[in-house]
């Protein structure tokens, strides 16, 4: 079921009223919960890989 044109448009017309988070805004939220927010266009599974984890392992540990 796709959503009718008006919802779209509304949708888009948030979208566009809403705040924007710098980086910096990002870094100070990722200091807060304690983690490492990677740069976009980073494969997110390299730093498994470096890790020697694999999603097996992963799975395995939960």
């Amino acid at each position: 079921m796709e959503p009718i044109p008006e919802a779209i448009a509304w949708g888009k017309r948030q979208a566009e009223r809403s705040p924007r988070w710098t980086d910096a805004k990002w870094r100070q939220v990722g200091t807060i919960f304690g983690v490492a927010l990677s740069p976009e266009g980073f494969p997110a599974g390299q730093d498994q890989a470096e890790d020697g984890q694999d999603d097996e392992t992963l799975r395995d540990a939960a």
